[in-house]
């Protein structure tokens, strides 16, 4: 009896001891930043993986000197530690902000364009909600504009792929271990552009990687994107052909024109095109058409008014094959992106290098190919390509059981000039083709006024942030912001908030409030709410009540 009873308290005593250990919740548990170090980590990774740094930040600011695709620093951080890891076998680097006071969750970030260096900004937002987070360098180190570095295949999927794959796959055993062997309770994944596409391809080849993502105006299809953009260049060149739309107040004219004739379109007079395709069937482009021999930076010739229908056209070929969605009306300030500069003795014409630098580098065609020798047959050789190696394209439309447990808010503005929204449109419609309704796990999100990822036209002013990739960084307290500044800081302005509580309360999102603010002071340092409007989930979009403030939320309803 007596034994018996030694035996149970003892037993007891032993199960409390292991409650004490294992049943406190982990949001109380803060790593040591003696953990910190180079050595530490060395000792937890595989063969063939090299620890550059481990460092205990306490500053609140982080910078990475040489990193050229991102240099910026993030400040603004918590207690942390910065910890850069380097593939040397695959041949790619990633880094990661773990802080002090961990709440259980990773937001993974994407890269924008063809960039190579770690995104340590876009990380910053994740470490201040208490998020570990992670971000690669796709297996390079480049600036704007430079795809000369794609030089071998494994360069060119490790930007496709297979170094976001890695760094997360290798990325969560380094936090989980770091942080005493707990679990990961949810992933999470923001990207825009690029970091769109890197998002949707990582669910279509593993279901399992995320728990939600929040994927920004995707440029999902490569193997058409890029020829597309080349497309763009060809039927503007000659510069000096009277079809050449050459000039940044020609853009400005045009955009004016839309506006005046378009904005109403939606029943409200709030200089934002909300409906481009109302405008699409509306719009008069011959009141652009004047004397050019008077006014070259305001009227516009049959010619460029001919160039510019192509460019609001879907691109199809001679044949007849589809190949990309046209830009949408509202976009037309943005369109310098891949025209601008136009000189033709500048070196950095777009026309002739980066609008030619893909099929170069990425399509082996070599340092001397130039655009002027583009034509369609190029489509099918990037498709080829693409699909028989790189594989960047993320064009899987049946996203399996990725259904079962994860979700999706995708977003795009309007207004994008690089990725027409249309075709970010036509991968949800072609998801919906593929899996029937899916408003149980994906919701999509259309921006009226809003440019690529981020940003409003200074004459447009439409509300835009929603708290996504890269978008605190636009605006005060700049490279130390995370959310939606001004205390809007909650899952109903706040995208990446919204995915979590729906991800991990249920709570569907069905509008998010988007905000647009005004600088207050000649330093851009101080900004004051402008205004506030609901982004409807798609096909619904937001209608005025007819009576409250044109400039508050409150007064909209998505229909």
């Amino acid at each position: 009896m007596a034994s018996s009873t030694a035996s149970t308290i003892w037993s007891l005593m032993l199960s409390f001891l292991a409650c004490l250990v294992n049943c406190a919740p982990h949001a109380k548990l803060h790593r040591l930043s003696a953990g910190c170090t180079i050595d530490y980590f060395k000792g937890i990774v595989p063969a063939g993986i090299a620890i550059e740094r481990a460092q205990y930040v306490t500053s609140g600011s982080f910078v990475e000197p040489g990193n050229l695709g991102y240099p910026s620093f993030a400040s603004g951080l918590p207690p942390l530690c910065v910890v850069t890891v380097n593939n040397e076998t695959a041949g790619y680097r990633f880094g990661m902000f773990l802080p002090d006071k961990w709440n259980s969750k990773l937001l993974v970030v994407g890269s924008y364009s063809f960039l190579g260096g770690i995104n340590w900004l876009d990380m910053g937002p994740g470490a201040q909600f208490g998020m570990a987070s992670l971000s690669t360098d796709t297996g390079h180190n480049s600036g704007q504009g430079d795809l000369t570095w794609a030089t071998t295949e494994e360069l060119k999927v490790n930007w496709a792929y297979q170094a976001l794959e890695g760094s997360i796959y290798l990325g969560k055993t380094l936090i989980q271990t770091y942080y005493n062997d707990r679990s990961i309770a949810y992933s999470y994944y923001s990207g825009c552009s690029t970091g769109g596409r890197q998002g949707l391809k990582q669910i279509q080849r593993d279901p399992d990687i995320f728990d939600g993502a929040l994927i920004g105006a995707p440029a999902w299809d490569t193997k058409n994107l890029m020829p597309w953009v080349s497309e763009l260049a060809v039927w503007n060149l000659p510069e000096s052909a009277e079809s050449s739309i050459n000039d940044a107040s020609l853009f400005l004219r045009l955009q004016e024109e839309v506006l005046k004739q378009c904005d109403s379109l939606d029943g409200v007079q709030d200089n934002i095109v909300s409906s481009p395709s109302a405008c699409r069937s509306h719009f008069d482009i011959s009141q652009i058409n004047c004397d050019v021999t008077t006014n070259k930076t305001a009227c516009w010739s049959q010619a460029q008014i001919g160039t510019a229908q192509k460019m609001y056209s879907d691109y199809v070929t001679s044949e007849g094959e589809f190949v990309f969605k046209g830009l949408d009306y509202s976009s037309e300030l943005g369109w310098s992106t891949f025209l601008l500069p136009a000189d033709p003795d500048d070196s950095s014409n777009v026309r002739r290098n980066f609008d030619a630098e893909y099929e170069r580098t990425f399509m082996d065609y070599g340092p001397e190919w130039q655009i002027t020798s583009y034509n369609d047959s190029t489509v099918n050789d990037a498709r080829v390509r693409d699909e028989n190696s790189v594989h960047a394209t993320a064009d899987q439309y049946d996203l399996g059981r990725f259904r079962d447990k994860g979700k999706i808010i995708m977003y795009g503005g309007l207004a994008d000039a690089t990725v027409p929204v249309q075709h970010t449109t036509l991968y949800y419609n072609r998801t919906v083709e593929a899996m029937g309704n899916i408003d149980d796990f994906f919701r999509y999100f259309q921006i009226p006024g809003m440019a690529h990822c981020w940003g409003t036209p200074a004459e447009v002013k439409a509300p835009w942030m929603i708290g996504s990739a890269g978008q605190a960084a636009q605006i005060p307290p700049y490279n130390a912001g995370h959310s939606v500044p001004l205390g809007y800081s909650d899952s109903r302005h706040d995208a990446l908030l919204a995915l979590m509580d729906w991800v991990e309360n249920g709570n569907a999102v069905s509008e998010i409030i988007a905000s647009e603010f005004n600088f207050t002071d000649a330093t851009l340092q101080r900004i004051v709410l402008y205004r506030q409007r609901p982004i409807c989930a798609f096909p619904q979009t937001a209608t005025w009540d007819g009576q409250g403030p044109q400039d508050d939320a409150s007064s909209w309803r998505c229909t």
